[in-house]
């Protein structure tokens, strides 16, 4: 029986090379403060950084996609991965499909499957939709591929890793996925990534047009209580037609018990600018220090939409952050003034002011 392989640990200079090569900029990965509050007893990666180098890991053991016919990428995260937790990966390749888990401290923490598909992806549906166009530049693909430990070279042409395609945040009009589905980035997880192709690997120098869309929502029982689960789908298209299809499961995992903590942000004190989510620092370059702030309670209705019977819509806060949220049951008119009503512990929702 051949033994599993050791990928090492994540550090903290993993989590920061991968957030500036991805755009995955929860500071719940990186951000003390922020992770303690949160109710985390230390820092840990994002799924999608080791669930990358699994995927590096299969790619230098032999494992390879079809070139000429539809397949697909599944990884499951099943537990965080602290910073500082050994890894170790166990493979099949085989040449119709190939399966692997990474595991730490004896826990498997993510599970893959890479096999072929009878059918090509079709298009799906959902709400809020937002559409751009992606290009597959070297650059970027050199960045991101360093961070998830690509074991081969990129140039023009070369296939980009599959994981590659959470940069589409860089290009994305809105690029936060967590405040896409309405979550808080505390209480925030991801559960599956899937990437399905119609054929072969996106390659460096590709051009997408890129439909992504709020998918299917759903609750699960949990240790803990009920999760809410809902998928994020983008969809790349050429002149060949829809070419990938790549959704991630987000899990808003229950509250704690306890009081519920105020919805904050950051302000920056020199120029009265609120962010949501919080940042420590300045976005004029001259990284000043940001202060903790409450965000305003009230705002403006901007858009709203319905999707398998719930509102949705967008807020614009008095202290000018525009909010995605679950709106009340009932008729709803954009302009009119909101009024936060639900738990601003991450299952926020607005009614009426």
């Amino acid at each position: 029986m051949r033994m599993p392989d050791r990928l090492g640990s994540v550090q903290l200079t993993d989590v920061v090379r991968y957030a500036g090569a991805s755009g995955d900029l929860n500071p719940i990965h990186y951000d003390p403060s922020f992770n303690r509050a949160a109710g985390h007893e230390g820092l840990f990666a994002m799924g999608a950084l080791h669930g990358g180098w699994l995927v590096s890991h299969v790619v230098s053991q032999g494992a390879s996609p079809p070139e000429d016919a539809p397949w697909f990428l599944r990884l499951r995260y099943h537990g965080i991965v602290p910073l500082g937790l050994d890894l170790e990966a166990e493979s099949s390749v085989g040449p119709d499909r190939t399966t692997a888990d990474l595991t730490g401290g004896g826990e498997r923490k993510v599970s893959l499957e890479l096999a072929g598909l009878d059918a090509p992806p079709a298009a799906g549906g959902g709400r809020d939709e937002q559409r751009c166009t992606f290009p597959v530049e070297l650059g970027t693909a050199k960045r991101f591929s360093e961070a998830v430990r690509w074991p081969e070279p990129m140039a023009p042409g070369s296939p980009v890793p599959p994981t590659y395609l959470s940069v589409l945040s860089f290009w994305l009009p809105n690029p936060d996925p967590i405040d896409r589905v309405g979550f808080d980035h505390s209480r925030t997880l991801l559960g599956e990534t899937s990437i399905s192709m119609t054929r072969g690997p996106v390659r460096v120098g590709e051009v997408f047009e890129v439909r992504e869309y709020v998918g299917e929502e759903r609750t699960r029982e949990g240790r803990a209580g009920v999760m809410r689960l809902v998928d994020l789908v983008a969809e790349l298209s050429d002149d060949t037609g829809l070419r990938v299809a790549y959704r991630n499961t987000f899990i808003l995992m229950p509250a704690a018990d306890g009081p519920v903590r105020p919805l904050t942000g950051s302000k920056d004190p020199e120029t009265g600018q609120v962010f949501y989510p919080a940042r420590a620092l300045s976005v004029d370059g001259r990284m000043r220090p940001l202060v903790e702030s409450a965000l305003a309670s009230e705002g403006v209705l901007y858009s709203w939409t319905t999707y398998a019977g719930t509102a949705y819509g967008q807020v614009d806060l008095d202290d000018g952050v525009r909010l995605q949220v679950r709106l009340a049951p009932g008729d709803h008119q954009i302009g009119a003034r909101y009024r936060l009503a639900g738990s601003p512990d991450g299952d926020r929702w607005f009614e009426h002011a």
